[in-house]
């Protein structure tokens, strides 16, 4: 778009939007009329027409909304315009005004935050336009160890983005919450900015939208705030997928009916938008209703407030639907959903009080109104259920009319079911259809597509009873003056389980197991009728177990249901997103996290206390059962426990470590593992990385070994976990130090045990302290010794010298290989980063790009001149030759790299590149430019001290066997392989430069 916002016929069109909603709410009104009964009628109907007018007049508004916006998307029409949609074309010009990205934060996760902060600066500095804009993260967290990791974040955002500017601040007193957070901001800084985009702590954005926001407020000076449809991401649980295909299929359709209307009197969702700064601050002060919470007070939903408010100043405030690249991340749970909805049900039910401010426009009046009714209509349909129930079982209520001789037929309840049904269920079939004939591969193909739209349907109709039931609740508690405060977003992500599900919805259950049992005995024809309510309500507590959680959403995406083109071909900031958080280099990793840290200036230490963790790890990978207590030479003290590995577990070890132990064995995984199968939740497992599983007393070596590595065994249904305690954790820790399969079983030690004092003096079991593994694994995470060098002359770059490297452990050697004579570098001297990948680097294996990338690279050096090979031992990335010969099996069954490696226990990437960092201050380098396609390699260099001057891409050649290796790279690593994946796939033979 170019120029200013055009509206044309606004007048017309709602007039005739208008004459559509009240005939088609009018017919429905006469219908049920009709059905009431046409010899008069009693109390009890005049109280079901009095319910059912407003309720269904309220529902067919977005009926028509939809049918406007399906004809407009069909016939390429932009929604405000009217103009037939052509190929964009933003101007070549350069931004001249300055934007402040604001984001307000309370007590959220960081490292999420700083992930879609760092992933929205890469996509701005590839428009060429970042300089126009200027990142504040807005803290109002209470909690101060959250602003620790806030403060962190944003000093490694910084070292990744030197040229960014990130500014930081938190409040003393988060005065106003959020509205007031960003008031604040305005008032400060009202005179630096001409613009700013608001985003909420979940919101990510593209930078060409960023910088089309920021273009079209210069084009229109009568705009004050542009709002974007957001688009849901990264939902994991069945509910929030639910809600992520919904928003995907339906969300256009009615955001382009929506536009069409509202014109320059558009909403405002509180986030995803950009304002005109110097208005937003004088023209969008937020009112204090008189009286107490929850209907007098501060406003808690301000959003539709604030835009009303520029209104009435004169702003124009508009919906562009044609800004797609705005997402947002959803509840993962309907208990989060519900805990959300809560606090805007007050909000919204404030804004009745202010609809005779004066000044307003009508549309905002309607805003408002809306708003409401998307809480009121749930009492309203709760009562006339129950005013229709009563109507069946006393049938004497409907015996004395009070209004004699209404001139209606009765043409029966099957019209009116036909006609509500309709108005309910053709929205989200005019979504389908549009998508059908646009967009069906994106969402997985037609079949798939489908059966999606069928699959979110039927779990809706069931849910929304349940939500009836709540928004219900919410308005009463409102009523009776009960207020919500406003605590930190709780994304829900943890799996709930069947208690808890019946802690949270016992009133629907309740409702819904009474109403069903009296129907049926009164009028089992009724409760036919009524099935569609009382089927949701007395399954509620099983939906909202059954939808949460990352089991739930695995499986239907597994089957390609429920499939998003997020998810499908991701755009390059959501996959920088996930890649993020799927492996976070700025904070310790691997083994180090496993046990929380080491000890503060103990790493380089390798006399006394170390020995004894060097000799465990040799036992543990030998099958040999340890004994780990809290500190070395302290007597036996409760906590203290046996561990042995399970990769080395046989029938005779477990039997011999039962003889020895003094309790139940329990099998202690990763928290990868654990999350990724359900047996523990986020909450449970928090900061720590080992999880405990209690073990039956009968469990054989076999059926461990299943649990600890099987994808898809039957017993792991059943299981629940907890955090493992500290020297489990130091077990599991030195077991991924020897990059073992990463579980191990672990026991209470019984100090009374004939069996385990006589292995401690025969010296069988060696005793080893959570301080003497702490101690070295964070030495072999960082420490390194220069052994030896020699030149060693290659093809293409005789004049090499290859440098041995050995960690702290001495479990792992790194080769460095310098080309070409070290006094001549340059600055910045080319690298390459690389693990070790035993069959792509020496047998040329097709199932990765391993091979291709080593030879491009020295094929680079020798070109140039010049360069470093870092030859890092971390095959598999990070997991081992062992670890990753068992994922490539798993891989046969149909799993992705980063899947496969999730059901062994492994994160998405368990590579340290501190090792890499020592080896290059070592060798006296601290500016590069880095041979990569991993986003997380230049984020390690630059968060260590290594300046990244540039980057160089690196591909191989795609073939049948690596292209779903690229692809989970790509798509979900966040790797920068667009471009290899745009080249035709070659046959099975790879062929050369």
């Amino acid at each position: 778009m170019t120029g200013p916002y055009r509206f044309p016929g606004l007048g017309l069109r709602r007039l005739v939007l208008a004459a559509l909603v009240l005939s088609t709410a009018l017919g429905g009104a006469i219908l049920m009329l009709g059905i009431l009964g046409s010899g008069g009628l009693t109390l009890l109907e005049l109280v079901i027409l009095g319910l059912f007018v407003p309720t269904f007049g309220w529902i067919v508004i977005p009926f028509w909304v939809s049918i406007v916006g399906f004809l407009l998307l069909l016939a390429r029409r932009d929604p405000n315009s009217l103009a037939r949609v052509g190929p964009a074309v933003e101007p070549r010009r350069s931004l001249t005004a300055r934007t402040a990205i604001a984001i307000p934060v309370f007590d959220e996760r960081p490292d999420e935050v700083a992930a879609r902060v760092s992933a929205m600066l890469d996509s701005l500095a590839g428009t060429g336009e970042a300089a126009a804009f200027d990142v504040h993260l807005l803290s109002d967290s209470r909690d101060a160890s959250v602003a620790i990791l806030e403060e962190r974040a944003v000093e490694r955002i910084r070292a990744r983005h030197p040229s960014a500017r990130l500014h930081y601040r938190r409040r003393s007193v988060n005065a106003g919450r959020k509205a007031g957070n960003i008031a604040e901001f305005t008032a400060r800084c009202r005179d630096a900015y001409d613009f700013m985009v608001v985003l909420d702590a979940d919101s990510l954005m593209d930078g060409p939208t960023l910088v089309g926001l920021a273009r079209r407020m210069e084009d229109d000076p009568d705009v004050g705030l542009i709002q974007t449809p957001t688009g849901m991401i990264r939902a994991r649980s069945l509910f929030s997928r639910l809600l992520q295909f919904a928003g995907a299929v339906h969300g256009p359709v009615l955001a382009a009916g929506q536009a069409f209307w509202q014109g320059p009197e558009a909403n405002y969702f509180g986030h995803n938008a950009i304002v005109r700064m110097e208005a937003f601050e004088r023209d969008a002060r937020l009112p204090v209703l008189p009286g107490e919470p929850p209907l007098g007070g501060e406003v808690l939903s301000h959003d539709f407030v604030e835009a009303a408010l520029l209104r009435r100043a004169g702003w124009r405030v508009v919906l562009d639907p044609s800004l797609t690249a705005s997402w947002e991340e959803l509840p993962e749970s309907f208990p989060a959903y519900a805990r959300r909805d809560r606090r805007w049900a007050q909000g919204s039910l404030q804004h009745l009080r202010l609809l005779r401010l004066d000044g307003l426009r009508g549309v905002s009046r309607i805003h408002f109104v809306s708003g409401a009714m998307a809480y009121l209509s749930s009492p309203l349909w709760l009562g006339i259920l129950l005013a229709g129930t009563a109507y069946v079982f006393l049938p004497a209520l409907s015996g004395s009319p009070l209004v004699r001789d209404v001139p209606v037929g009765a043409p029966g309840g099957l019209s009116l079911l036909a006609v509500t049904a309709v108005v309910l269920f053709l929205p989200k079939a005019l979504g389908v259809l549009l998508t059908l004939l646009r967009d069906a591969p994106r969402f997985g193909g037609a079949p798939r597509l489908i059966g999606s739209a069928l699959l979110e349907t039927a779990l809706s109709v069931a849910l929304a009873p349940v939500l009836m039931i709540h928004h219900s609740m919410f308005v009463a508690q409102i009523a009776a003056g009960r207020s919500v405060g406003w605590n930190p977003r709780d994304p829900g992500r943890d799996p709930i389980r069947m208690r808890d599900a019946v802690r949270i919805t016992w009133p629907a259950w309740t409702l819904g197991v009474a109403w069903t049992i009296a129907t049926l005995v009164v009028s089992p024809v009724f409760a036919l009728w009524l099935s569609p309510i009382l089927v949701g309500l007395v399954l509620a507590p099983v939906l909202v177990a059954a939808t949460s959680g990352v089991r739930s959403g695995r499986r239907v995406r597994r089957a390609g249901l429920l499939t998003v083109p997020s998810e499908v071909a991701p755009p390059t900031e959501v996959a920088a997103v996930e890649g993020a958080l799927s492996s976070d280099p700025g904070a310790p990793v691997g083994v180090l996290a496993s046990i929380g840290g080491g000890a503060q200036g103990a790493a380089g230490t390798r006399e006394g206390v170390m020995y004894n963790a060097e000799r465990a790890l040799f036992d543990l990978k030998r099958g040999r059962t340890l004994r780990v207590r809290d500190q070395a030479g302290l007597p036996h003290a409760p906590g203290d426990v046996l561990a042995i590995a399970v990769e080395e577990l046989d029938t005779s070890r477990l039997d011999e470590f039962r003889r020895r132990s003094g309790g139940p064995a329990t099998l202690v995984v990763t928290a990868h593992r654990a999350r990724f199968l359900g047996w523990c939740t986020e909450a449970e497992a928090g900061p720590a990385t080992a999880i405990s599983i209690p073990l039956a007393p009968s469990a054989s070596a076999g059926a461990i070994r299943a649990l600890a590595m099987d994808p898809d065994d039957d017993a792991a249904d059943a299981v629940q976990g907890s955090v493992a305690d500290p020297h489990s954790s130091s077990s599991l820790a030195l077991a991924r130090l020897g990059r073992m399969l990463p579980a191990v079983v672990t026991a209470p030690v019984d100090p009374a045990s004939a069996a385990l004092a006589a292995a401690l003096r025969a010296g069988a079991i060696l005793e080893v302290s959570t301080d003497e593994v702490c101690r070295y694994v964070e030495a072999a995470r960082s420490e390194i010794v220069r052994v030896s060098e020699a030149p060693v002359p290659i093809p293409g770059a005789e004049a090499s010298t290859f440098v041995l490297f050995r960690d702290a452990s001495g479990l792992e050697e790194h080769v460095a290989v310098l080309v070409g004579d070290r006094a001549a570098w340059p600055t910045p001297v080319p690298i390459r980063l690389h693990s070790a990948c035993l069959t792509g680097d020496l047998f040329g294996s097709l199932r990765c790009d391993c091979g291709e990338q080593l030879q491009g690279s020295m094929d680079y050096f020798a070109a140039r001149g010049c360069g470093i090979l870092l030859y890092l031992a971390q095959e598999g990335r990070g997991i081992g030759l062992g670890n990753k010969f068992r994922a490539y099996s798993l891989q046969e069954t149909g799993l992705d790299t980063i899947d496969a490696d999730g059901h062994l226990g492994f994160g998405a990437d368990e590579r340290d590149y501190q090792i890499a960092i020592s080896m290059l201050r070592d060798l006296g380098v601290d500016a590069v430019e880095v041979l990569t396609n991993n986003p997380e390699k230049v984020a390690a260099l630059e968060a260590g001290g290594i300046s990244v001057v540039r980057r160089q891409p690196l591909f191989g050649h795609l073939n049948r066997h690596n292209l779903p290796y690229v692809k989970a790279k790509a798509e979900r690593a966040g790797h920068w392989l667009r471009d290899m994946l745009s080249q035709p796939v070659r046959g099975s033979r790879v062929a050369g430069d």
